[in-house]
């Protein structure tokens, strides 16, 4: 069998050599498509909770004539939040009847415990008492169970007793 011409030779090496490289310049690129694809991934959750992550809430007191404790709810978004039910401890570690909101517009909250039957005061604005209030930091009894809550895209999140939010 006839051996082929050297230019026929060099054709064939360098079609393989062409093949071998297509071959590892597409594995190359798939991985690159694959940390795009993670990159753009990461920046579309970032997106969905960046409403979200501007929505916490903490145990706190009222400093007047006599102290008195509450919750304070933040939502620091331009936009408001939707069914929010914030669970809390009282004094004894016990579970209180759940804050529950229909809307929460921008802006910081206090809602002071209550003995009526929703067992919690009307939401006012942070800024609107003359009262001091502070953030209840060092109390194992009274805290904050979790939260839930809607943000404008319809996209429903909560956060745990630790304060980390996971979609629901």
């Amino acid at each position: 069998m006839p051996l082929g011409s050297l230019a026929d030779i060099i054709t064939a090496l360098t079609a393989t050599f062409a093949l071998l490289a297509a071959i590892a310049g597409a594995r190359h690129a798939r991985q690159l498509f694959g940390v795009e694809a993670r990159r753009d991934e990461a920046a579309a959750a970032r997106e969905r909770q960046s409403q979200a992550s501007k929505v916490f809430a903490w145990v706190a007191s009222r400093m007047g004539e006599e102290t008195t404790y509450g919750v304070v709810v933040v939502n620091s978004s331009k936009q408001a939040i939707y069914d929010v039910e914030v669970r809390v401890t009282d004094a004894r570690a016990n579970a209180r009847h759940p804050i529950a909101l229909t809307i929460l517009p921008p802006g910081a909250y206090y809602m002071g415990e209550s003995s009526e039957a929703y067992g919690w005061e009307f939401a006012s604005r942070l800024r609107s008492f003359d009262d001091e209030i502070r953030p209840v930091t060092k109390s194992k009894k009274r805290r904050i169970l979790g939260m839930s809550f809607r943000d404008s895209s319809n996209l429903v999140w909560t956060r745990d007793d630790e304060g980390a939010l996971n979609p629901a």
